[in-house]
């Protein structure tokens, strides 16, 4: 059975960079508010909005201290509701972050675990993850465990007055939760309901794979295992399916990386899935250097484009007729798209057309990232105090003790880091690009003169044409969004080429991922015509293609009903 959700765009808002509605350098939900006609130009059916909650930004927004009241930068709980109806208005569903996994230490719920003079200490206190130190056998304490966490850094931080640790998978200022606690969870659910509540259509888990953790504490070194996807996170996740998700009819996105056919299901499958679809993160670091593994995805080598379609083949193969496939390119915590897999430089447009080509014609919904769709390139920061992202300072000083200079610490971070795609939207070539009259809360990325909304909007030759033509064509033919897709020649190192096949017609993308010249054999060309879009000078379908460096083309042919 199809649901409302299935097929549609969806448009990724990183709320601090969107837009600034009340000129204070930091965007906010007035500003959504402001740039919705926008989104509805360009085929946007769904905005998914980064945390708006009370925070003290140690991870903008992820540590949140209020799940009640929307931050001050942001805007108020009236801004909220007025971009929920304003949304709805014009036929756009809203979905938010639901951060799961933690709180921030300032949470009054922190604030009550930690105090063992608090009132409620003792109900608090089992909110969160605590351990008694260990010694040495030099008598000297020690954490309980030698495990790191996805930001580079311990995982357990001491504090005093408890004379224990505490457990914090991300930052120091990020404890998480203790769901084995049932009062804690009831409180959660009252959260997650009142939010329904205010009109929201559904939300984005955030770490929702972390929620379950090895209650044994082994020592290990990272120690990912004893606390990413445990089995029993699921049932966490399958009581809020069972008891709100799918009551209230919300679109729910998880995120798992490596997740296996039976996970994947347990995740997203039509019959027994705790969401709707997931994002999973296979094709997201193809370009890792092998040859520099201690820096992980700091090191960035060759793009592997056998790695990424092999990435999209097994989620199409896993996922079948039994859930829905999610397609995606980026997010914010990665590179921007076109300076990690494209060229942010000779071939910018070229590149960015043929990436949004590679990508939007492939079954499933998909998310478009802000800034995707005109090409928004890498910051290139240069001094360390430019960049904002709580990871890079960890990292910077991982780096540092490895041997690499401030200099190559400060390039490797610039070319990989989260801020890159959390830079402030480029709607102008005016002062701070249109985003703001004032100095923004971080730089501005490279090129905002020539790469923004305005100077694309009217250019039929533009990125952002390209992606207004492949996004309404997505909403327009369901042979797209609920066909089914043939990888071919699989195993070519430079192309990137698919059928989607639907009812009534079928898709042929051809694409070179490389910046010099490639040739592709193609078999079964019969009657397939181009599809122009905002493209010029589509050859030609021939067996034998000839394809310029970043090149791309779609050609469609029409399907004979079967009697």
């Amino acid at each position: 059975m199809r649901q409302w959700w299935m097929g549609k765009n969806i448009y990724q808002i990183y709320l601090r960079s969107f837009m600034d509605g009340n000129h204070d350098g930091i965007g906010d939900i007035p500003g959504v508010i402001m740039k919705l006609p926008y989104l509805k130009s360009i085929g946007i059916e769904i905005i998914w909005i980064s945390p708006h909650y009370d925070s003290p930004m140690d991870d903008y927004g992820y540590d949140v201290r209020d799940f009640y009241r929307v931050s001050s930068d942001y805007g108020t709980i009236d801004d909220f509701k007025q971009l929920i109806t304003e949304a709805h208005q014009i036929g756009i569903k809203v979905i938010i972050d639901l951060v799961l996994n933690h709180t921030s230490d300032e949470h009054p719920w922190f604030q009550a675990a930690k105090d063992p003079n608090h009132p409620e200490h003792v109900k608090y206190h089992d909110y969160y993850i605590w351990h008694k130190p260990k010694t040495d056998d030099a008598g000297l304490m020690q954490p309980p465990t030698s495990w790191i966490g996805w930001f580079g850094d311990r995982t357990w931080t001491y504090h005093p007055l408890t004379d224990e640790y505490y457990l914090h998978i991300f930052s120091k200022k990020m404890p998480d939760l203790n769901w084995r606690n049932h009062e804690m969870i009831d409180d959660m659910k009252r959260m997650i309901l009142w939010w329904v509540a205010q009109g929201v259509d559904g939300f984005r888990l955030d770490a929702a794979n972390h929620l379950e953790k090895n209650w044994e504490f082994p020592e290990a070194y990272p120690g990912y295992e004893h606390f990413s996807s445990l089995p029993k996170h699921h049932d966490y996740l399958h009581m809020l399916s069972e008891e709100i998700f799918k009551p209230h009819d919300l679109l729910i996105l998880g995120e798992s990386g490596g997740a296996n056919k039976a996970e994947a299901l347990a995740y997203v499958g039509y019959h027994q899935g705790s969401m709707n679809m997931l994002i999973q993160f296979g094709h997201c670091w193809a370009d890792i250097d092998p040859t520099q593994p201690q820096l992980g995805k700091w090191s960035q080598g060759v793009v592997d484009v056998v790695k990424i379609k092999k990435s999209f083949q097994t989620w199409y193969q896993i996922l079948g007729h039994d859930g829905w496939n999610l397609i995606y390119w980026h997010n914010h915590d990665q590179p921007r798209i076109i300076s990690h897999y494209g060229s942010d430089r000779r071939y910018h447009a070229r590149s960015g057309k043929m990436l949004a080509i590679a990508l939007y014609l492939m079954p499933g919904s998909c998310i478009c990232y802000q800034g995707e769709e005109i090409g928004m390139v890498n910051v290139r920061f240069r001094k360390l105090e430019q960049f904002r992202d709580v990871e890079v300072f960890t990292e910077y000083d991982n780096m540092r003790r490895m041997g690499k200079t401030k200099r190559q610490a400060l390039r490797l971070l610039s070319r990989r880091c989260r801020d890159n795609a959390r830079t402030p939207m480029q709607w102008t070539h005016g002062a701070y690009a249109g985003f703001s009259p004032v100095q923004p809360w971080i730089d501005m990325s490279g090129r905002k003169h020539t790469i923004n909304v305005q100077s694309q909007s009217h250019d039929p030759s533009s990125i952002l044409s390209l992606y207004r033509f492949l996004l309404k064509l997505r909403r327009s033919d369901d042979n797209i969004t609920f066909g089914t897709i043939e990888f071919i020649d699989i195993d070519h190192p430079d192309s990137f080429c698919y059928r989607t096949v639907g009812a009534t017609c079928e898709y042929l993308v051809i694409t070179n991922f490389r910046n010099r010249t490639i040739s592709v054999q193609l078999d079964d060309i019969h009657k397939f015509a181009p599809v122009t879009g905002s493209l010029k000078r589509i050859p030609p379908l021939k067996n034998r293609m000839v394809l310029a460096p970043f090149a791309a083309f779609v050609y469609r042919r029409t399907r004979r009903r079967e009697s």
